[in-house]
């Protein structure tokens, strides 16, 4: 099976933190769930999924909707 591709960026950064057991998991299953014929997802693929769409729905209530402006 093929991954999925990841987009190229010249703009990128390695972070590293810890996470519970019950996320890796969770974020296992969602991979799995997501998956289709020919293309597999990982468990990363899951996690920078769940991340952007945290922040984009973060940014929206904080920064947003209150008129403020974004540090990057």
């Amino acid at each position: 099976m093929q991954s999925m591709p990841r987009p190229q960026s010249e703009n990128t950064f390695q972070v590293a933190f810890k996470i519970p057991d019950a996320w890796v998991k969770m974020a296992d299953e969602i991979a799995t769930a997501m998956s289709q014929p020919g293309v597999t997802l990982t468990r990363t693929d899951a996690l920078r999924a769940a991340l952007w769409g945290g922040l984009s729905d973060l940014h929206e209530r904080h920064v947003t909707r209150k008129g403020g402006k974004s540090k990057r």
